[in-house]
């Protein structure tokens, strides 16, 4: 075995320190990797949070959505119910003219054959009422039969007749009965 001359030493001095600058070089690169890596991550860290911040935004955004949405049904049922009521309202307020005409009617001790039209202030006394319009009483003689064939007498048939005035347009509702003309005579 030969024994490395002074020319071999200096070559592996030479390699020796070559080496220790390529590995101080590798690990200034592998260092510039890292930071570089280092940085990469960072911006996808950055990029993930402004797309999260963006997920949120629209999750608010279609939130706000389905609430405006819920909020306009709600107070398109509300304002129907309320439309609703008034109409029933306005009904009973009707039925209950018509049955106080027709009570006033039936309770005449004396029914005589013909036709009465009288305005609705007059029987409430008031001028400021909610409906303003007429009440026309019509009584007419009826001919009817018993089970037996018998014709019966003193029979009438009363009918009340309310004329109003709604949103601009006359309405009118009527009831009708029957009455015995001596009912309430002694």
């Amino acid at each position: 075995m030969k024994l490395p001359t002074h020319g071999h030493r200096l070559l592996i001095g030479r390699n020796l320190r070559t080496g220790q600058q390529m590995l101080c070089t590798g690990d200034q690169k592998l260092r510039a990797a890292r930071q570089k890596l280092r940085a990469v991550h960072q911006k996808l860290r950055a990029a993930r949070q402004k797309l999260r911040a963006g997920y949120v935004m629209m999750e608010i955004v279609i939130a706000l959505g389905l609430f405006s949405a819920v909020a306009v049904s709600l107070v398109k049922a509300l304002h129907m119910t309320s439309r609703t009521a008034g109409t029933i309202q306005d009904e009973l307020r009707v039925e209950r003219i018509l049955s106080s005409a027709m009570t006033d009617a039936l309770s005449q001790p004396n029914l005589e054959e013909g036709s009465e039209t009288v305005d609705l202030t007059e029987i409430t006394g008031d001028e400021m009422s909610f409906f303003t319009g007429q009440i026309e009483t019509i009584v007419e003689p009826l001919e009817l039969e018993n089970e037996d064939g018998q014709l019966l007498q003193k029979m009438f048939r009363i009918e009340v007749i309310f004329h109003w005035q709604f949103e601009g347009e006359w309405q009118k509702q009527s009831a009708e009965t029957w009455r015995y003309a001596d009912l309430y005579k002694p």
